[in-house]
């Protein structure tokens, strides 16, 4: 079972390579074509001799970057002619890995087929808000004049309204930062980084957001301490990770992912999309009419036919229904790493690191602590 051992003490990713293909951008659904030209890549291309960032219409030049970071990235990739909320922009994002992230690629594939399936101003909702705000324990402004750390942007669906609020937003994503849909926005920095290595100052954050991440990571409760690394004594520290309860282990999903997560995502994907549908289909008119219709019989449906479900979602259109369901499928099945942590190892974990203000909410199992002093 993939339980077992969740809380190893030791992360080892493989070595780096060089692969564009971790960056590269595609367009769909009308996004504009954007051009991506790689600098300062340490395996090749001589750095250039005038070395400027520019963020939205501003210009940082390299020099500035001390006042952020603690080294120098390894690499600084331009992306031109993107569009942000309607207009053209030019932005770079600053590259801490060099190399393609062995235990994340799949969420860069992912994230690269349904870019905007989450995003709200795409999909016509106010989900991704709303959990932004339960991640605050309804208490938004935390964000407001701020300067947030956002590790684990994928697509962007948060990253979109926290430029918004924050005075600066520096975002961080090891596989999809080159697809964010925030990107070109003014304040914000966009970077490649891992969640164990950010070589951020932490002075000069004021609140870390990590939604949706430390549960992938080689190490959940290691994941969960390093947050606490990367923010301003006094600071706010946002996350959530996986339940893990005396039942999770019976999960079906934890029985099917040894398998699944040895295909490649690239593969899985159309997997997803010829049988997702077809299984939902199942699920309502076989199985659904032959077991309570209460939570209970819900949790006993997902588990025979173990498959996300947005189908009884009503505020998404049909179309988006069966997308989120294939998507939060293969969100399921493809990751390398799912390790959940019961909320006393959480718990246990914040005291550890001398968090205080602990707030946790049992049914989204998100937590907000403060940084020790």
């Amino acid at each position: 079972m993939e339980l077992v051992g969740t809380d190893t003490d030791q992360f080892h990713p493989e070595p780096n390579r060089i692969d564009d293909e971790s960056l590269r951008v595609t367009t769909s659904r009308g996004c504009v074509p954007q051009r991506v030209r790689i600098h300062g890549s340490s395996a090749r291309a001589a750095p250039r001799s005038r070395k400027a960032l520019f963020w939205g219409r501003h210009m940082i030049r390299a020099s500035e970057l001390s006042d952020w970071f603690t080294r120098k990235p390894h690499a600084v990739h331009n992306i031109e002619a993107i569009e942000f909320r309607g207009e053209r922009r030019h932005t770079e994002i600053i590259d801490f890995i060099g190399g393609p992230n062995w235990y994340t690629d799949s969420f860069g594939v992912q994230w690269r087929k349904y870019r905007y399936t989450q995003i709200d101003r795409y999909n016509g909702t106010t989900f991704s808000h709303g959990h932004l705000n339960a991640m605050t324990f309804d208490e938004p402004q935390v964000f407001n004049g701020q300067t947030v750390l956002e590790i684990g942007s994928g697509a962007g669906r948060y990253t979109d309204h926290l430029v918004d609020r924050a005075a600066q937003v520096i975002s961080v994503d090891p596989s999809a930062i080159g697809i964010n849909v925030a990107l070109g926005a003014p304040n914000l920095i966009p970077v490649r980084g891992d969640l164990f290595d950010l070589p951020v100052r932490r002075e000069m954050i004021d609140v870390v957001f990590c939604r949706g991440v430390v549960q992938h990571t080689g190490n959940t409760r290691r994941a969960i301490k390093r947050l606490f690394d990367y923010v301003k004594p006094g600071g706010t520290v946002l996350f959530d990770v996986y339940s893990l309860k005396w039942f999770t282990p019976f999960y079906a999903k934890y029985w099917i992912r040894p398998l699944t997560r040895r295909i490649s995502t690239q593969s899985f994907i159309p997997f997803a999309e010829k049988w997702v549908p077809r299984l939902l289909r199942i699920k309502r008119r076989y199985v659904m009419p032959l077991l309570p219709n209460n939570k209970l019989g819900a949790k006993i449906a997902a588990q025979i036919v173990p498959i996300a479900d947005f189908t009884s979602n009503t505020v998404l259109t049909p179309e988006l229904r069966i997308e989120w369901s294939v998507l939060d499928t293969v969100d399921m099945y493809t990751p390398r790493y799912d390790r959940p942590m019961s909320w006393n190892g959480v718990m246990k974990t914040l005291r550890c690191v001398g968090a205080r203000e602990i707030r946790g909410d049992y049914g989204l199992f998100c937590f907000k602590a403060t940084a020790p002093s």
